[in-house]
C-alpha cells in the first residue's frame, strides 16, 4: 500500500514531539511493507519561491517545501502575536500549500494520507483529501484546533484571549475546515473527550492510538541511585514558558540539597535566561537539545525526569522516552499525563505550577 505522512516539519528539523512521531511512524510503515513518502516545509524567514523539492532521505522519498508566508513554523517563537495572528490567518487558508501538495499527491496517488500538524503547511488540507478522494486519517498532538497557539495554560482557561471572539470564530473555521477524516487517532483519552467536547470531527471514527509503547512496571520498588550518595534529575523539552522550565529551575534553586542534581537538556526561546536564572547554582548543568540517541545516554545517568508542564499536555514524549530508559516520572497532574505516569508506580504526579507540591516529592526522594 501507498501512504503519505504530512507534518508541518520533519527531521532533522524538529520543535517538539510530533516530528519524532511522525519519523517513527515512517519507520513503522516501512517496516510492514508500505511504500511510504513524507510532504513537509524546509524552514525560512523571508518570503521564498514554493518550489517543491524531493529529497531521498534514509531510503523515503521527502517532498519539501516552502508554503507561501512570512515565515516558518520553525521560527514562529522569535516573532510577537500581533505578526503571528497575520501569519495564522494565511496560515489556514494558504492555497500556496493547497496547491503544492496536491500537485504531489496527484502524482503520487496514495491510498492514504496520515496528517499530522498542518500548522505551518495549511489547514485547506482534509478539503483536498476529500476533493481527490484519498482516506484521510488525522493524528492529533494537540488543542491547536480550538486554541491557536495549540496551548491552554492551567489556572488560563478562561482568561480574556481564550474567551475573545475571534479565537471562537478560528474554532468554528477549523471545525469546518477538518470535518470529518476516515479517522481520527488521539494519543491520550483527555485529549479525545476535548475535541468531542467541541463538537469536532462529528462522522469520524475516532481511536487512542499511542505514539509510543506505553511501560508502565513499577520503577520504584528497590530503587537504586545511579551514583551513590547522589540524585540525578533530567530536563528534557523545550525552553519554554509553559513547558515549566523556569518553574523547575527556581525550585531547584531554592532547595539547596547537596546531594541533589538538576541537568537540563533544552532548547528553545528561554534557555539562555534558564541559564542565567541557575548560573549561581552548581547543581544545575545544562546541554544543548540532543538527538534521541545522545538523550538516551543522558536518561541512562539519571535517575529521575522532570515534566513540570504549566499547559494541559497531550502524550508528552519526555514521559515515554524515559520510561522506556526505565527511568521514573516526576509528572503535572495535567491533560493526558495522568494516563501515563502512575502515581507511586512509574513515577510521582504534582499539581502543576504548586512549588510546595513537586518541592515535597523531591525532598522526600532526598532523605
Amino acid at each position: 500500500m501507498k501512504i503519505c505522512v504530512i507534518n508541518n516539519l520533519y527531521p532533522p528539523y524538529n520543535r517538539g514531539g510530533a516530528e519524532i512521531v511522525a519519523e517513527n511512524q515512517v519507520k513503522q510503515l516501512v517496516l510492514q511493507g508500505h511504500q511510504v513518502f513524507v510532504v513537509t516545509t524546509r524552514p525560512f524567514t523571508r518570503f521564498l519561491p514554493p518550489n517543491i523539492k524531493k529529497l531521498e532521505e534514509n531510503n523515503v522519498s521527502v517532498y519539501r517545501f516552502y508554503p507561501w508566508n512570512f515565515f516558518s513554523i520553525y521560527f514562529i517563537e522569535k516573532y510577537g502575536y500581533p505578526v503571528r495572528i497575520i501569519w495564522r490567518i494565511i496560515d489556514v487558508f494558504n492555497f500556496c500549500s493547497y496547491y503544492r501538495i496536491k500537485k504531489i499527491l496527484e502524482e503520487e496517488k496514495p491510498n492514504i494520507v496520515y496528517a499530522h500538524n498542518l500548522t505551518g503547511i495549511g489547514y485547506l488540507l482534509p478539503r483536498l483529501l476529500k476533493k481527490l478522494a484519498i482516506k484521510h486519517i488525522q493524528v492529533m498532538h494537540d488543542v491547536v484546533l480550538a486554541y491557536p497557539t495549540g496551548l491552554l495554560l492551567k489556572n488560563k482557561e478562561e482568561s480574556f484571549e481564550n474567551r475573545f471572539f475571534l479565537r471562537k470564530i478560528y474554532e468554528a473555521i477549523c471545525r469546518f475546515l477538518f470535518n470529518s477524516p476516515a479517522e481520527v487517532h488521539f494519543p491520550s483519552v483527555w485529549l479525545k473527550n476535548f475535541y468531542e467536547q467541541r463538537n469536532f470531527f462529528p462522522q469520524s471514527e475516532k481511536k487512542i492510538v499511542s505514539n509510543f509503547v506505553i511501560h508502565k512496571e513499577n520503577l520504584l520498588i528497590g530503587k537504586k541511585l545511579k551514583s551513590p550518595g547522589k540524585i540525578n534529575f533530567i530536563y528534557t523539552g523545550r525552553a519554554e514558558q509553559h513547558k515549566g522550565i523556569l518553574f523547575l529551575i527556581k525550585i531547584f534553586s531554592q532547595l539547596g540539597i547537596a546531594n541533589c542534581r538538576l541537568l537540563v537538556v533544552s532548547s528553545g526561546t528561554l534557555f539562555n535566561e534558564a541559564k542565567t536564572l541557575a548560573k549561581k547554582n552548581s547543581a544545575i548543568s545544562f546541554e544543548n537539545w540532543q538527538s534521541m540517541g545522545k538523550t538516551r545516554e543522558l536518561l541512562n545517568l539519571s535517575d529521575y525526569c522532570v515534566v513540570p508542564s504549566l499547559c494541559y499536555e497531550n502524550a508528552p514524549t519526555a514521559i515515554f522516552e524515559s520510561l522506556e530508559a526505565k527511568v521514573p516520572v516526576i509528572a503535572s497532574n495535567l491533560g493526558g499525563i495522568p494516563e501515563f505516569v502512575e502515581d507511586g508506580v512509574n513515577g510521582y504526579l504534582f499539581e502543576a505550577g504548586d512549588s510546595a507540591s513537586l518541592t515535597n516529592i523531591i525532598k522526600k526522594l532526598t532523605k
